[in-house]
Protein backbone atom coordinates (compact mmCIF):
# COMPACT_ATOMS: atom_id res chain seq x y z
CA UNK A 1 0.00 0.00 0.00
CA UNK A 2 1.51 3.70 -0.99
CA UNK A 3 1.75 6.03 1.33
CA UNK A 4 -1.09 8.02 0.24
CA UNK A 5 -3.37 5.13 -0.33
CA UNK A 6 -2.59 4.23 3.71
CA UNK A 7 -3.14 8.05 4.62
CA UNK A 8 -6.69 7.38 2.90
CA UNK A 9 -7.04 4.50 4.65
CA UNK A 10 -6.73 5.27 8.37
CA UNK A 11 -8.71 8.70 7.46
CA UNK A 12 -11.25 6.43 6.20
CA UNK A 13 -10.95 4.51 9.45
CA UNK A 14 -11.71 7.61 11.19
CA UNK A 15 -14.55 8.57 9.17
CA UNK A 16 -16.51 5.08 9.83
CA UNK A 17 -16.75 6.26 13.66
CA UNK A 18 -17.63 9.38 13.71
CA UNK A 19 -20.95 9.37 15.28
CA UNK A 20 -20.27 5.99 16.98
CA UNK A 21 -19.43 2.37 16.70
CA UNK A 22 -22.94 0.72 16.69
CA UNK A 23 -23.29 3.08 13.57
CA UNK A 24 -20.86 0.88 12.10
CA UNK A 25 -21.77 -2.17 12.66
CA UNK A 26 -25.43 -1.70 11.51
CA UNK A 27 -23.41 0.09 8.42
CA UNK A 28 -22.27 -3.49 7.81
CA UNK A 29 -25.19 -4.82 6.96
CA UNK A 30 -24.96 -2.97 3.67
CA UNK A 31 -22.15 -4.84 2.56
CA UNK A 32 -19.35 -2.29 3.28
CA UNK A 33 -16.63 -4.54 4.30
CA UNK A 34 -14.51 -1.33 4.88
CA UNK A 35 -13.46 1.75 3.93
CA UNK A 36 -10.95 0.45 1.32
CA UNK A 37 -11.64 -2.25 -0.90
CA UNK A 38 -7.54 -3.53 0.02
CA UNK A 39 -8.58 -4.28 3.31
CA UNK A 40 -11.58 -6.30 2.80
CA UNK A 41 -9.48 -8.45 0.26
CA UNK A 42 -6.77 -8.86 2.97
CA UNK A 43 -9.53 -9.05 5.69
CA UNK A 44 -12.04 -11.34 5.04
CA UNK A 45 -14.56 -10.94 7.61
CA UNK A 46 -15.71 -14.67 9.46
CA UNK A 47 -19.26 -16.16 8.59
CA UNK A 48 -19.53 -17.71 12.01
CA UNK A 49 -18.76 -17.06 15.75
CA UNK A 50 -17.28 -20.23 17.59
CA UNK A 51 -19.23 -21.79 20.67
CA UNK A 52 -16.13 -20.54 22.79
CA UNK A 53 -17.10 -16.94 21.95
CA UNK A 54 -20.53 -16.99 22.62
CA UNK A 55 -20.02 -19.04 26.28
CA UNK A 56 -17.79 -16.32 27.63
CA UNK A 57 -19.41 -13.64 30.65
CA UNK A 58 -22.47 -11.50 29.75
CA UNK A 59 -22.13 -8.64 30.23
CA UNK A 60 -24.29 -6.95 32.95
CA UNK A 61 -24.44 -3.13 33.55
CA UNK A 62 -23.49 -1.31 36.56
CA UNK A 63 -26.47 1.15 35.69
CA UNK A 64 -29.90 -0.22 34.52
CA UNK A 65 -31.82 3.40 34.34
CA UNK A 66 -32.18 6.88 35.46
CA UNK A 67 -29.28 7.97 32.99
CA UNK A 68 -27.68 11.58 32.20
CA UNK A 69 -27.10 11.30 28.50
CA UNK A 70 -25.01 14.15 28.68
CA UNK A 71 -22.62 11.91 30.53
CA UNK A 72 -20.21 9.97 28.62
CA UNK A 73 -20.42 6.83 30.62
CA UNK A 74 -23.91 7.13 30.84
CA UNK A 75 -24.55 8.22 27.45
CA UNK A 76 -23.11 4.66 26.03
CA UNK A 77 -24.51 2.27 28.58
CA UNK A 78 -28.12 4.08 27.59
CA UNK A 79 -27.26 3.43 23.79
CA UNK A 80 -26.67 -0.32 24.71
CA UNK A 81 -29.92 -0.58 26.35
CA UNK A 82 -31.55 1.03 23.09
CA UNK A 83 -29.22 -1.08 20.92
CA UNK A 84 -28.57 -4.41 22.91
CA UNK A 85 -29.58 -4.86 26.68
CA UNK A 86 -28.28 -4.16 29.95
CA UNK A 87 -28.40 -8.19 31.40
CA UNK A 88 -26.35 -10.00 29.14
CA UNK A 89 -29.19 -11.42 27.09
CA UNK A 90 -28.73 -12.60 22.98
CA UNK A 91 -30.32 -10.04 21.17
CA UNK A 92 -32.15 -9.95 17.69
CA UNK A 93 -33.02 -7.30 15.62
CA UNK A 94 -34.97 -8.72 11.97
CA UNK A 95 -34.88 -6.18 9.34
CA UNK A 96 -37.45 -5.80 6.26
CA UNK A 97 -36.06 -4.21 3.09
CA UNK A 98 -35.99 -3.45 -0.48
CA UNK A 99 -32.83 -2.31 -2.70
CA UNK A 100 -33.35 0.17 -5.35
CA UNK A 101 -31.25 0.83 -8.47
CA UNK A 102 -30.53 4.44 -9.12
CA UNK A 103 -28.51 4.80 -12.63
CA UNK A 104 -27.62 8.24 -13.23
CA UNK A 105 -29.57 10.04 -15.60
CA UNK A 106 -32.28 7.64 -15.44
CA UNK A 107 -35.90 6.48 -13.59
CA UNK A 108 -35.30 4.20 -10.67
CA UNK A 109 -36.20 0.48 -10.50
CA UNK A 110 -36.71 -2.24 -7.66
CA UNK A 111 -33.71 -4.71 -7.68
CA UNK A 112 -34.34 -6.87 -5.13
CA UNK A 113 -36.00 -7.33 -2.17
CA UNK A 114 -34.10 -8.75 1.25
CA UNK A 115 -34.38 -9.99 4.59
CA UNK A 116 -32.07 -9.77 7.67
CA UNK A 117 -31.12 -10.47 11.51
CA UNK A 118 -28.40 -9.15 13.43
CA UNK A 119 -27.83 -11.92 16.50
CA UNK A 120 -26.26 -9.81 18.87
CA UNK A 121 -24.65 -10.13 22.80
CA UNK A 122 -22.47 -8.01 25.16
CA UNK A 123 -20.01 -9.64 26.98
CA UNK A 124 -17.24 -8.76 29.61
CA UNK A 125 -13.55 -8.16 27.98
CA UNK A 126 -11.96 -11.37 28.75
CA UNK A 127 -8.27 -10.65 29.57
CA UNK A 128 -6.82 -13.21 28.23
CA UNK A 129 -8.55 -12.85 24.72
CA UNK A 130 -8.13 -9.18 25.22
CA UNK A 131 -5.26 -8.30 27.64
CA UNK A 132 -4.77 -4.77 26.54
CA UNK A 133 -8.50 -4.18 26.53
CA UNK A 134 -9.27 -1.46 29.70
CA UNK A 135 -11.34 -2.67 32.31
CA UNK A 136 -14.83 -1.72 31.81
CA UNK A 137 -14.72 -2.53 28.34
CA UNK A 138 -17.65 -4.05 26.53
CA UNK A 139 -17.46 -7.25 23.49
CA UNK A 140 -20.18 -6.94 21.19
CA UNK A 141 -20.60 -10.51 19.75
CA UNK A 142 -21.92 -10.03 16.86
CA UNK A 143 -23.24 -12.40 13.79
CA UNK A 144 -25.40 -10.84 10.46
CA UNK A 145 -27.71 -13.02 8.15
CA UNK A 146 -28.99 -11.39 5.29
CA UNK A 147 -30.89 -13.37 2.36
CA UNK A 148 -32.18 -11.54 -1.29
CA UNK A 149 -35.43 -12.23 -2.03
CA UNK A 150 -37.87 -10.89 -5.25
CA UNK A 151 -38.53 -7.44 -5.09
CA UNK A 152 -42.19 -7.59 -5.38
CA UNK A 153 -43.14 -11.23 -4.12
CA UNK A 154 -40.41 -11.30 -1.49
CA UNK A 155 -40.10 -14.67 -2.00
CA UNK A 156 -36.75 -16.55 -2.07
CA UNK A 157 -34.75 -17.10 -5.52
CA UNK A 158 -31.61 -17.88 -7.44
CA UNK A 159 -31.62 -15.42 -9.76
CA UNK A 160 -32.92 -12.01 -10.26
CA UNK A 161 -34.07 -9.47 -13.43
CA UNK A 162 -31.94 -6.18 -13.44
CA UNK A 163 -33.95 -3.62 -15.39
CA UNK A 164 -30.66 -1.37 -15.27
CA UNK A 165 -28.11 -4.06 -17.12
CA UNK A 166 -31.46 -5.70 -18.88
CA UNK A 167 -29.98 -8.90 -17.90
CA UNK A 168 -30.48 -11.89 -15.12
CA UNK A 169 -28.25 -11.87 -11.78
CA UNK A 170 -27.11 -14.76 -9.77
CA UNK A 171 -27.67 -13.22 -6.50
CA UNK A 172 -25.98 -13.12 -3.12
CA UNK A 173 -26.53 -13.88 0.33
CA UNK A 174 -24.47 -12.20 3.18
CA UNK A 175 -22.96 -14.11 6.31
CA UNK A 176 -20.59 -12.90 8.21
CA UNK A 177 -19.70 -12.09 11.51
CA UNK A 178 -17.44 -10.21 13.84
CA UNK A 179 -16.64 -9.20 18.00
CA UNK A 180 -16.39 -5.13 18.61
CA UNK A 181 -14.46 -3.91 21.38
CA UNK A 182 -16.06 -0.39 23.00
CA UNK A 183 -14.51 1.52 25.83
CA UNK A 184 -15.52 2.62 28.79
CA UNK A 185 -14.57 6.26 28.13
CA UNK A 186 -15.60 5.80 24.62
CA UNK A 187 -14.45 5.06 21.26
CA UNK A 188 -13.97 1.42 20.32
CA UNK A 189 -12.03 -1.21 17.38
CA UNK A 190 -13.33 -4.32 15.62
CA UNK A 191 -11.46 -7.30 17.14
CA UNK A 192 -10.86 -9.68 14.33
CA UNK A 193 -9.42 -6.90 11.60
CA UNK A 194 -7.11 -4.50 12.00
CA UNK A 195 -7.61 -0.97 11.76
CA UNK A 196 -11.08 -1.34 10.90
CA UNK A 197 -13.94 0.57 13.17
CA UNK A 198 -10.83 2.36 15.29
CA UNK A 199 -10.93 5.29 17.49
CA UNK A 200 -8.35 6.28 20.59
CA UNK A 201 -9.84 5.32 23.54
CA UNK A 202 -8.72 8.01 25.17
CA UNK A 203 -10.89 10.64 22.71
CA UNK A 204 -13.78 10.96 25.57
CA UNK A 205 -16.84 12.14 23.17
CA UNK A 206 -20.02 13.30 25.23
CA UNK A 207 -22.30 10.42 23.89
CA UNK A 208 -24.29 10.02 21.09
CA UNK A 209 -27.28 12.27 19.90
CA UNK A 210 -30.72 11.52 21.15
CA UNK A 211 -33.85 13.81 20.76
CA UNK A 212 -37.53 12.86 22.66
CA UNK A 213 -40.21 12.86 20.46
CA UNK A 214 -43.40 12.55 22.99
CA UNK A 215 -43.01 9.47 25.08
CA UNK A 216 -40.25 7.89 22.43
CA UNK A 217 -36.27 8.68 22.66
CA UNK A 218 -34.71 8.14 19.79
CA UNK A 219 -31.24 7.39 18.91
CA UNK A 220 -29.23 8.89 15.65
CA UNK A 221 -26.03 7.20 14.34
CA UNK A 222 -24.57 7.93 10.90
CA UNK A 223 -21.63 6.76 9.18
CA UNK A 224 -19.57 8.01 6.15
CA UNK A 225 -17.46 5.52 4.88
CA UNK A 226 -14.94 7.06 2.50
CA UNK A 227 -13.32 10.16 1.23
CA UNK A 228 -14.01 12.06 -2.27
CA UNK A 229 -13.87 9.07 -5.17
CA UNK A 230 -14.90 6.22 -6.63
CA UNK A 231 -17.35 4.65 -3.85
CA UNK A 232 -18.93 8.61 -3.09
CA UNK A 233 -21.54 8.39 -2.55
CA UNK A 234 -21.08 6.45 0.77
CA UNK A 235 -23.30 6.96 3.87
CA UNK A 236 -25.94 5.45 5.99
CA UNK A 237 -27.97 6.37 8.95
CA UNK A 238 -29.99 4.84 11.72
CA UNK A 239 -32.70 5.61 13.99
CA UNK A 240 -33.42 3.82 16.94
CA UNK A 241 -36.87 4.78 19.10
CA UNK A 242 -37.60 3.21 22.02
CA UNK A 243 -40.09 4.70 24.96
CA UNK A 244 -38.34 7.13 27.02
CA UNK A 245 -40.06 5.68 30.62
CA UNK A 246 -38.41 1.99 29.12
CA UNK A 247 -34.99 3.35 28.89
CA UNK A 248 -35.24 5.32 32.22
CA UNK A 249 -36.58 2.82 34.70
CA UNK A 250 -34.13 0.71 36.24
CA UNK A 251 -36.41 -2.94 36.31
CA UNK A 252 -37.76 -2.22 32.43
CA UNK A 253 -35.72 -4.86 30.90
CA UNK A 254 -35.24 -6.60 27.19
CA UNK A 255 -38.20 -3.92 25.83
CA UNK A 256 -38.68 -3.64 22.46
CA UNK A 257 -37.38 -0.94 19.92
CA UNK A 258 -37.80 0.50 16.52
CA UNK A 259 -35.22 0.54 14.33
CA UNK A 260 -34.80 2.17 10.75
CA UNK A 261 -31.97 1.96 8.13
CA UNK A 262 -31.18 3.80 5.42
CA UNK A 263 -27.92 3.48 2.83
CA UNK A 264 -26.23 4.58 -0.66
CA UNK A 265 -24.00 2.74 -2.04
CA UNK A 266 -22.26 2.14 -5.52
CA UNK A 267 -24.27 -0.53 -7.06
CA UNK A 268 -20.82 -2.36 -8.28
CA UNK A 269 -19.86 -2.73 -4.36
CA UNK A 270 -21.88 -6.18 -4.68
CA UNK A 271 -20.75 -7.67 -7.40
CA UNK A 272 -23.37 -9.84 -7.90
CA UNK A 273 -25.48 -7.18 -9.28
CA UNK A 274 -23.74 -7.18 -12.36
CA UNK A 275 -22.35 -3.87 -11.99
CA UNK A 276 -18.91 -3.13 -12.29
CA UNK A 277 -16.67 -0.22 -11.94
CA UNK A 278 -16.61 3.00 -12.54
CA UNK A 279 -20.50 1.85 -13.48
CA UNK A 280 -22.12 5.13 -11.20
CA UNK A 281 -25.55 3.29 -10.88
CA UNK A 282 -26.45 3.55 -6.80
CA UNK A 283 -28.54 1.34 -4.68
CA UNK A 284 -30.49 2.65 -2.04
CA UNK A 285 -31.99 0.98 0.18
CA UNK A 286 -34.31 1.82 3.41
CA UNK A 287 -34.55 -0.93 5.97
CA UNK A 288 -37.68 -1.61 8.97
CA UNK A 289 -36.28 -3.18 11.86
CA UNK A 290 -37.39 -4.17 15.11
CA UNK A 291 -34.99 -5.28 18.50
CA UNK A 292 -36.13 -8.50 19.87
CA UNK A 293 -35.50 -10.80 22.55
CA UNK A 294 -37.92 -13.29 22.13
CA UNK A 295 -37.80 -15.49 19.45
CA UNK A 296 -41.36 -15.79 19.76
CA UNK A 297 -41.79 -12.83 18.50
CA UNK A 298 -40.02 -13.04 15.12
CA UNK A 299 -41.83 -11.57 11.87
CA UNK A 300 -43.61 -14.31 9.97
CA UNK A 301 -41.37 -13.52 6.81
CA UNK A 302 -38.13 -13.70 9.10
CA UNK A 303 -39.56 -17.72 9.73
CA UNK A 304 -40.70 -17.98 6.51
CA UNK A 305 -37.27 -17.17 4.64
CA UNK A 306 -34.18 -16.62 6.45
CA UNK A 307 -34.35 -18.71 9.68
CA UNK A 308 -36.30 -21.95 7.53
CA UNK A 309 -32.76 -21.33 5.18
CA UNK A 310 -30.51 -20.59 8.28
CA UNK A 311 -31.74 -22.37 11.11
CA UNK A 312 -28.12 -22.38 12.80
CA UNK A 313 -27.36 -18.64 12.92
CA UNK A 314 -29.85 -17.58 16.33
Amino acid sequence: MSESEESRTQQDRRNVLKLGGVAAMAAIATNALAPNPAMAQIQPRKKVLTPEQWSKTPWVAPKMGGFNLSDARDNQIATMKITNNLVGERTYIPMITRGLLGPQGRGGAALYGHVGMWTWQLQEADPEEYPDAPQGSIVQRAMYTGMILDPRTYEPVATLYNPVLDRNVTVEDSLFAESYIFYPRGGGESADREGFMEEDEAATRPGLPMARFGDDICLFLDGIFSNEGPHQPRMDTSTWTMDYADLMMADRQLRPVDYNFAGLLRAWERSWTGHIEPDDTQILWNVKGNKLHDLDDMPEIINRTLLTKYPDRI
